[in-house]
């Protein structure tokens, strides 16, 4: 890696491409290399990244008329809280990038294109590592950004072989400049199962079949889907219960508690709110149900490979095909929710012991996303 990087981030709200990004400053940090990182905006993960780098926030405060203004009742509701730095607040920042003399500038998604231009005349190499499939590029990144990362970026990481694909073939970012990088990962600690504990607490039976499903719950992410299929699980199985991890209190999540209202008389569908730790439910899980439409590469798949449990996603909707390359049988038609239930139940109903050896391997692959080889992969990328 090179000797002094400047880390680019679009801000530090709890998700999958920040948690990447946390991880990985944390390994630098590890090895004697505290980067520096530079976020457009703030979030709940500020703190930890400010233990590991140093950092700054390009998106300000209120100013001191802000502050004064803030007084005023009639006026309080107008005040925006942040705001974009001034004329001098730019130039001061210019001034101390230029004397720190970076050896690289590296971005965090493709939300951080936009920040990592306005560094051009830095005259370092710039580089991209980039989270995101055509959905999410499309909704945050401008044309003159895509722009940017295809003709400014000396080299483009993509998280996964499907990332990749849509950089070249509909945004002609050049082959040779691309290469895949798959994210680093902190797998929690190995602790006591808790399975049984988190069984009780939702009112789960100990004998039941358990499938889950976790993340922000969004039309990404599939939880729309994840509750139809819930439905047909639950209709055709009558020992069978289904929990999804990450719902909020946003129209989305208003919309799937009214679903399940419509149908889930014996409250065998559970949808819990987002969790610090989101263990316990891995350990009680029998099966995982990947059920995104565009998921570059979900660390939640990970855990559930940590955890040994079985993994059914989507062809087509990203890293989910390359974790799971060498089982496509647990690979089902895109968005197919009949599919995916017919799939559910069979993977169920395998021999114990076949769903262990399956859980065993998946556990092993998702070892292999470690600090010590995503630093080897990376250098190993830039020697070339």
């Amino acid at each position: 890696m090179a000797n002094k990087v400047l880390f680019v981030g679009h801000d530090a709200n709890r998700a999958g491409a920040q948690l990447v990004l946390l991880h990985w400053i944390k390994a630098e940090a590890a090895r004697g290399n505290k980067p520096y990182l530079l976020l457009a905006s703030g979030g709940v993960l500020l703190k930890t990244y400010q233990k590991y780098a140093k950092v700054l926030v390009w998106e300000k405060g209120p100013s001191r008329l802000a502050k004064w203004v803030k007084k005023i009742p009639l006026l309080k509701r107008e005040e925006r809280v942040n705001r974009e730095p001034t004329d001098s607040e730019i130039k001061r920042l210019m001034t101390r990038f230029q004397c720190e003399k970076f050896d690289l500038v590296l971005g965090n998604t493709v939300a951080s294109l936009g920040l990592m231009r306005r560094f051009s005349t830095l005259n370092v190499p710039f580089e991209a590592y980039i989270h995101e499939l055509d959905f999410s590029l499309k909704m945050y990144a401008s044309k003159e950004d895509m722009a940017f990362l295809r003709n400014d970026c000396r080299r483009v990481y993509a998280v996964s072989a499907q990332v990749q694909q849509v950089l070249h073939e509909t945004y002609s970012v050049p082959n040779g400049n691309l290469a895949i990088l798959p994210p680093i990962v902190e797998l929690p600690k190995q602790q006591q199962d808790r399975g049984q504990e988190q069984r009780k607490a939702l009112g789960i039976p100990m004998d039941a079949l358990v499938v889950l499903g976790c993340g922000l719950a969004e039309w990404r992410k599939g939880t729309d889907i994840f509750v139809r299929v819930a439905e047909l699980l639950i209709s055709r199985n009558p020992n069978l219960h289904v929990v999804w991890v990450g719902v909020g209190n946003e129209p989305f999540s208003a919309d799937l508690k009214t679903e399940k209202a419509n149908w889930d008389t014996e409250n065998r569908l559970h949808l819990v709110s987002k969790q610090p730790t989101t263990k316990p439910y891995f350990d009680m899980a029998n099966l995982f149900f990947l059920s995104s439409r565009e998921d570059p590469f979900p660390l939640v798949m990970l855990e559930a490979g940590y955890a040994a449990t079985p993994i059914i996603g989507f062809k087509g909707a990203g890293g989910v095909n390359d974790f799971l390359a060498s089982h496509p049988e647990l690979l089902v038609e895109y968005t197919d929710e009949a599919h995916a239930a017919n799939k559910i139940e069979a993977v169920l109903a395998w021999p114990l012991a076949e769903r262990e050896a399956l859980g065993k391997e998946l556990k092993e692959k998702a070892l292999g996303y470690s600090a010590t080889n995503f630093i080897q992969r990376f250098s190993e990328l830039n020697e070339q």
